[in-house]
């Protein structure tokens, strides 16, 4: 009778899994539903996790009140069953804080730490990313942060800030600029809950990459992007207390997982980055002599992150399948775990609108420039 019951509970238990588990496709190590002595993996150890890229309040709304309503219904903040725990926040501003209103307090912040620059640091003082940003913000500091929802069941034993971009200099010309690159950061939090065997880390960062740096990429920074996420392996391996704690790494990346030759990185390539006087020049010093050779490159430096995590022995939560989260059709906003997990569920909130294709609006409130993304974890 006993068995029975055991088998009945864990029947039940992968049938709703199932019913909200909403990938396809997933390698094992991702869709697979863990047993444990009682049947199945306890729902009561469940910890939702949202990544959030605020561009820097750039296409936040000036009309606070119309900004802190549309933020609260895209966060679902009135469903504790499906409100997030941990919101990891990337290009936030030290200086504001809009989820406290709806529901989370600041666990961490890079920006307050003193590991973090201006907005006009991080874009290399260009002018076209500081027309499109309000004057207001161009000397804030940009940041990486972590926030816990009030009520949660998860709290906070330990929280803190890692530097993980070297000390580089970038080497201008062809019309590009040169000097130290920006800092990157990831910030963490060890998180516990009575019941859940070890302790869980988040840790939110922001890979170098993006339209300015991506024009470096035949100097140093594919070792660069390889090394970042490295960096927060090693922490976490150098700071877990027993084998039972878990990792999950959350961010922008700057990169889709796969590179395909008539993909959107490609035509990213094609377009917007081999053109480039600064780019040939940094070829011919590398001996990078043909397209072919060049490009290959550009895939390493993009690809470098994943192939760095996965090289660890880390996997990833979701893939391409679940859509797109940047506004010009890149799955860019990634969560990596240190060991298999159980993903219960995973959802994109629409918070941009695409702006390439001609694309039918995916809302009329948009309040970045990226789509955050929601997952279940069962623990």
């Amino acid at each position: 009778a006993m068995e029975a019951r055991r088998r009945f509970r864990m029947a039940v238990c992968m049938v709703r899994a199932q019913r909200r588990f909403r990938l396809s496709g997933r390698p094992a190590a991702c869709s697979t539903f863990a047993k444990t002595q009682s049947g199945c993996v306890d729902q009561s150890n469940r910890l939702v996790v949202m990544t959030l890229n605020f561009q820097y309040f750039s296409s936040y709304p000036e009309n606070a009140d119309a900004g802190q309503e549309a933020l609260r219904q895209a966060l679902c903040v009135d469903d504790r069953q499906t409100a997030a725990d941990v919101i990891a926040v990337q290009e936030g501003v030290a200086d504001i804080d809009v989820l406290h209103a709806v529901g989370y307090d600041l666990v961490i912040c890079s920006g307050k730490e003193g590991k973090a620059q201006s907005v006009r640091e991080m874009v290399y003082s260009d002018h076209a990313a500081l027309q499109a940003c309000p004057e207001r913000l161009h000397d804030r500091v940009l940041c990486n942060q972590l926030y816990l929802r009030r009520g949660s069941r998860w709290g906070i034993e330990e929280s803190g800030v890692e530097q993980i971009s070297s000390h580089l200099e970038l080497k201008g010309g062809g019309g590009r600029c040169e000097g130290r690159l920006a800092i990157r950061s990831m910030v963490w939090a060890k998180l516990r809950k009575p019941g859940c065997d070890g302790s869980v880390y988040v840790m939110c960062t922001h890979i170098s990459g993006g339209r300015f740096e991506d024009q470096y990429f035949a100097q140093q920074l594919a070792e660069e992007r390889r090394l970042q996420p490295e960096r927060c392996v090693d922490f976490f391996e150098r700071h877990r207390r027993t084998q039972k704690d878990t990792a999950i790494l959350v961010g922008d990346f700057n990169a889709l997982e796969e590179y395909a030759s008539n993909g959107p990185m490609h035509g990213y390539y094609t377009f917007g980055v081999a053109p480039s006087q600064g780019v040939k020049t940094d070829a011919e010093h590398a001996g990078l002599c043909t397209p072919d050779a060049l490009e290959a490159k550009f895939k390493e430096y993009m690809i470098s992150p994943f192939t760095a995590l996965r090289g660890k022995g880390w996997t990833f939560a979701y893939g391409q399948e679940i859509g797109i989260t940047s506004s010009f059709g890149h799955l860019v906003d990634h969560m990596a775990m240190s060991r298999p997990i159980v993903v219960e569920y995973c959802d994109i909130k629409y918070l941009t609108n695409q702006k390439v294709g001609n694309k039918p609006k995916d809302t009329e409130f948009p309040l970045t420039d990226h789509n955050a993304v929601k997952v279940a974890f069962l623990l």
